[in-house]
């Protein structure tokens, strides 16, 4: 009862948002063909067998099973006890309790940093970039909102598959170990950009939790700061890209914000005066002829437009491949034009030239 209580007062005080992220990204990671390396913190005891083999597929299942985020906080006495004990540990987590994540908005992200401004206008020139949900995980530090310098505002997109690692340990150096995924070709470190729209284009999307009240399918971006004098510089000497900072140091790392993005939204509520599945089944014979009828008609319409163009007349049908022709007529004619003018014009030399070169008069 200890353990219900307080995931009760848990779920009750954070935000709804922050434990679909958790969920979402705890699925996608068990969803992954990585999951041995995603799925880091994997829930201790629960879904091992004895010889401490993990069972993913388990895992998976009991994630898919709890009740939607609108209902999870209100849902909790009808949960397992597997569910019960899995949900409390992915929400009391240490290293990142839910209560600790909080929703914010992109002008209160602004003001918190009002001197880094160049990213929101970023945002504002690719609509595409405007996220779905802002996450808070922690304040900026005051070297960045301050303008006194030693932090730098970076950007990082990743798989929403690595989004459960990430969040409760962090980025990685994972250059050159099992754990790389997308190289490293200008070094060895983690890579950032100080533009959103440079890391979006790594921010890969994944199936997530059937639950979400966000989308089943996600993607997400990381706004971070990095420790100035560990990043790696920039200038035209330097192989790495412009806009892209690399560093080598995790502890020079801070994560403050998650952009959220949806692929995919929840599936909506059928439009008004739409049947529902029990409605279809008792529809009357006549209103079933109806139907029946109207669907014979709109085939007998598209069998037709199918058979417009072939039915059409030469000057219809062949239009467009006539005036293809023609033009490839006026070019070669064209050519030729222009190959006779230049013979035209250096008649003289080209004899000359064919006279002493090769003895040919002409």
């Amino acid at each position: 009862m200890a353990v219900v209580e307080e995931l009760r007062g848990v779920l009750s005080e954070a935000d709804p948002i922050a434990a679909d992220l958790l969920l979402s990204a705890l699925a996608a990671a068990a969803g992954s063909g990585r999951r041995a390396t995603c799925t880091t913190p994997f829930p201790p005891s629960l879904f091992q067998s004895a010889d401490d083999e993990r069972d993913y597929a388990a895992l998976l299942a009991n994630v898919e099973a709890l009740p939607g985020s609108a209902h999870l906080a209100t849902a909790v006495d009808s949960l397992s006890q597997q569910q019960l004990t899995l949900l409390h540990w992915l929400m009391t987590h240490s290293r990142r309790p839910v209560v600790a994540i909080r929703r914010c908005t992109l002008r209160q992200v602004q003001d918190q940093m009002p001197l880094s401004t160049g990213w929101l206008a970023d945002l504002g020139r690719n609509p595409g970039l405007r996220p779905h949900a802002v996450l808070q995980l922690s304040p900026p530090p005051a070297s960045l909102t301050d303008g006194s310098g030693g932090r730098l505002l970076a950007f990082h997109g990743t798989s929403m598959e690595n989004m459960h690692s990430i969040l409760h340990h962090g980025l990685l150096n994972a250059s050159g170990t099992r754990l790389e995924r997308t190289g490293y070709v200008f070094g060895k470190g983690i890579y950032f950009s100080s533009e959103p729209h440079v890391a979006f284009a790594f921010s890969l999307p994944a199936d997530g939790w059937q639950g979400s009240g966000l989308g089943k399918r996600l993607r997400c971006l990381l706004c971070c700061s990095v420790e100035q004098e560990h990043a790696l510089d920039t200038r035209a000497d330097s192989l790495i890209p412009d806009k892209y900072i690399l560093v080598e140091r995790m502890d020079a790392v801070q994560m403050h914000f998650v952009f959220v993005y949806v692929d995919t939204s929840p599936t909506a509520a059928p439009a008004r005066g739409t049947p529902s599945p029990q409605q279809a089944a008792t529809v009357s014979p006549t209103a079933s002829a109806q139907q029946q009828q109207q669907q014979q008609q709109q085939q007998q319409q598209q069998q037709q437009q199918q058979w417009m163009p072939q039915l059409a007349g030469p000057g219809q049908a062949q239009g467009e491949p006539q005036r293809g022709s023609l033009l490839l007529w006026l070019i070669a004619a064209y050519a030729v034009w222009l190959m006779y003018v230049g013979l035209q014009d250096n008649w003289p030399f080209l004899r000359r030239v064919l006279r002493r070169k090769f003895g040919i008069r002409l």
